[in-house]
């Protein structure tokens, strides 16, 4: 555009097309004498006619910019957000640096994640931070990695590596931003998180209980203790741990294990069976009692 521009500058100056097999101001010069100022002169000219055309297209560009970004916000709002994918990353691919771009990335994410894409959503969150680590957004970003996380966490049978990943990355989202808004709703999803692991490991103990392998079961318990001991499945397992210490004749183990279940006030179902196990192995009488007279 600018080229030609030029070309139609240098024409009205000399009355007529340049000449094949010349450069443009060669031809010029062929044409009629020009003194070294009229040179300069002419050279100016074209370079401001670059400079005009450049400026054009930027502003061109940036109008489409703000142009895709609005539109993309107002689609999102409207649900659609595969149109608005196609604006967002327009933004953020055409105007990698602007105002918008940070914004643009986090709807990329957003788009993703609204429509159950939760492997991609992460990535564009992750990307967030990579690309825009000053960006007022990263709090945003690293919490919604952390829902990918939790949505992509299965059935606490299945393999459990978005699981940890989900609690690792919380977790260091309480420890980057501990004052967030989010503090209270993040804390909660670590303790459900937690909760099925210790589901999990409770349940792989329980099953070589079943199969009366005894010392494969005190493995997974003991790992429970260890890791989850404050979550909902501590007590059966502290329940389970003594079964399989009385089932391999360490019978003072096992009283001791039941009396610290006790302790913990156990649901009323788990209380009284650990009470009866109690009282075969301490050989005292049946009574009515509470499940703290055991400790007496």
């Amino acid at each position: 555009m600018a080229t030609h521009w030029c070309k139609h500058y240098i024409w009205n100056i000399v009355g007529k097309k340049p000449l094949k097999g010349n450069g443009m101001l060669g031809n010029l010069r062929a044409t009629v004498k020009l003194t070294p100022a009229i040179s300069r002169l002419v050279i100016l000219g074209m370079l401001a006619a670059l400079l005009v055309s450049c400026n054009s297209a930027t502003r061109r560009q940036e109008q489409d910019v703000n142009f895709r970004f609005n539109r993309g916000q107002k689609l999102y709002e409207k649900g659609s957000y595969y149109k608005a994918l196609d604006d967002f990353n327009f933004v953020v691919l055409n105007d990698p640096a602007g105002i918008h771009a940070d914004d643009a990335q986090l709807y990329v994410g957003d788009c993703h994640y609204e429509l159950g894409e939760f492997v991609v959503a992460s990535s564009e969150y992750q990307r967030l931070m990579q690309r825009y680590p000053e960006s007022n957004l990263v709090e945003q970003a690293q919490y919604k990695l952390g829902k990918c996380l939790v949505n992509l966490s299965p059935h606490y049978a299945l393999d459990q590596k978005y699981t940890r990943q989900a609690i690792s990355t919380l977790q260091n989202f309480l420890e980057q931003f501990p004052n967030s808004k989010y503090k209270d709703e993040v804390t909660g999803q670590i303790d459900q998180l937690r909760n099925k692991l210790s589901h999990k490991m409770y349940s792989n103990g329980h099953l070589y209980y079943v199969l009366q392998q005894y010392d494969s079961a005190l493995i997974y318990y003991n790992q429970l203790l260890d890791k989850y001991y404050d979550t909902d499945w501590a007590n059966n397992t502290r329940l389970g741990r003594a079964k399989c210490l009385n089932k391999l004749g360490r019978k003072e183990e096992a009283i001791t294990q039941l009396q610290d279940l006790l302790q913990h006030k156990p649901a009323e179902d788990i209380a009284q069976e650990a009470q009866k196990m109690l009282r075969e192995l301490t050989g005292q009488p049946e009574r009515n009692s509470s499940p703290l007279d055991m400790l007496e």
